[in-house]
């Protein structure tokens, strides 16, 4: 484990790689808790916090999967920098706006959507510049220092923001997040990485490109294993939104709690997520794909069903804070084992000329998954209630788990590779 620690940081690249996530980490949780407050004490609306909201999933959503084949050809270091100056140049603005004081919720809105927008075409050029990057014996080890500290520099973030908004301001901690833009396309920029750009870049054309977008869409459908691991991915998405959406009711009708509640559930939930992400290096190859689907899906259901039928022991506070401490502990540790394994998983059996394409895909499916749950079960609750939504999930992730353990497509058969040949016969 040392060995495996010690060749990725002697990889210059990796580290460079590392400080660019890691400063754009912090800037992002700064300007989160900023961001949402500027928005309010500009409107005083809750209702532009919802618009601004929509309109950041927008693009994931929507520009994602169609800026995909476009990335694949042309160079992704490039396009990681530029983005992060777009980003720069946006965040700059809003924080000019707000100090001179010309700022107003429609130019938010605007400048939300660029910034979404931009990010639509950095995230997959980032994961496609991944095995340029870190070698694949180690990309379990690099995907685990990564979410460590990332998540360590999230709590960092978020718990000094108002200290830094307390110093500087809205508009000062907004300038912040600039700054982390520009180092971090500084930084992007002074890594050693070949032009991975297509030798047939300046050539592509409408035609080229939907070609290409159609290649993408195939190959992601073609791949019977790629598919079962997406399948697995937006369950967890989706099984895990009346959970986070509905923290507060459960905390009040089920536990009987409050504010302190929550506050120990998100707490956590983020600790969890840390030592998952410490030990995952040390037993990821004792892993494969059906024993993590039973393990996620035996998990989830289990916390859906003890929340609610241990409501009788909730009489003591302690008992139920216990209870949901116990509970987010496990459940945390589990999602992001699962998560990191097929994240793993997904670079070792997609093909690297594919990487954009199928994470373009994979992130605007996603994210979709998650609104569209949450309106379902909006809907639900107008003849349901909190208890029934959580049994309803847990019975709904049993059997997600037996249904596509039967299928079989989770085997670790090596797949063969689709070729562009035969997709383009389809």
């Amino acid at each position: 484990m040392k060995a495996e620690i010690r060749e990725l940081f002697q990889n210059s690249n990796y580290r460079k790689d590392l400080s660019a996530e890691l400063i754009n980490r912090f800037g992002d949780s700064v300007d989160a808790i900023a961001s949402s407050w500027i928005v309010y004490e500009i409107t005083g609306q809750a209702s532009w916090s919802a618009i601004i909201y929509a309109l950041n999933r927008i693009p994931t959503i929507c520009l994602t999967p169609l800026a995909g084949p476009w990335v694949e050809r042309h160079n992704k270091k490039l396009i990681m920098v530029i983005t992060d100056i777009i980003r720069a140049i946006c965040v700059g603005f809003l924080a000019t706006g707000l100090l001179l004081g010309f700022l107003n919720a429609p130019m938010m809105a605007v400048l939300s959507l660029l910034i979404s927008s931009a990010e639509a075409f950095r995230v997959p050029a980032g994961t496609a510049l991944f095995p340029q990057i870190v070698p694949e014996h180690l990309y379990g080890e690099a995907m685990s220092i990564s979410r460590a500290a990332s998540s360590t520099v999230e709590l960092v973030g978020t718990a000094v923001a108002a200290l830094i908004i307390g110093l500087i301001g809205s508009s000062g901690a907004i300038y912040v997040d600039m700054v982390t833009f520009i180092l971090s396309a500084l930084i992007i920029l002074s890594m050693n990485l070949k032009d991975d750009s297509s030798e047939n870049a300046e050539e592509f054309n409408i035609n080229t490109y939907f070609n290409d977008l159609k290649d993408g869409f195939v190959y992601c459908a073609t791949k019977k294993r790629l598919v079962a691991i997406t399948m697995i991915v937006l369950f967890l998405n989706g099984i895990l939104v009346p959970l986070d959406s509905l923290k507060a009711p459960m905390v009040n009708e089920l536990l009987h709690g409050d504010a302190y509640f929550l506050s120990a559930f998100g707490i956590t939930f983020v600790i969890s997520m840390l030592v998952g992400s410490l030990i995952f290096p040390m037993i990821q190859k004792h892993l494969n794909a059906k024993m993590v689907l039973v393990m996620v899906s035996v998990v989830i259901t289990a916390v859906y069903f003890i929340i609610v039928a241990a409501s009788p022991l909730y009489t003591n506070p302690y008992i139920a804070l216990a209870f949901l401490v116990v509970l987010t502990a496990v459940l945390g540790l589990c999602i992001t084992i699962a998560n990191m394994f097929l994240g793993v998983e997904s670079y070792r059996i997609i093909d690297k000329e594919y990487l954009a394409r199928t994470s373009s895909i994979g992130n605007a499916l996603g994210s979709a998954i998650m609104p569209v749950t949450a309106a379902l079960i909006s809907g639900l609750l107008q003849f349901s209630n909190v208890a029934q939504i959580f049994l309803g999930a847990g019975v709904v992730a049993i059997v997600f788990c037996i249904v596509l353990f039967a299928k079989g497509d989770l085997d670790d058969e090596k797949e063969a590779a689709v070729s562009t040949e035969s997709m383009e016969a389809v």
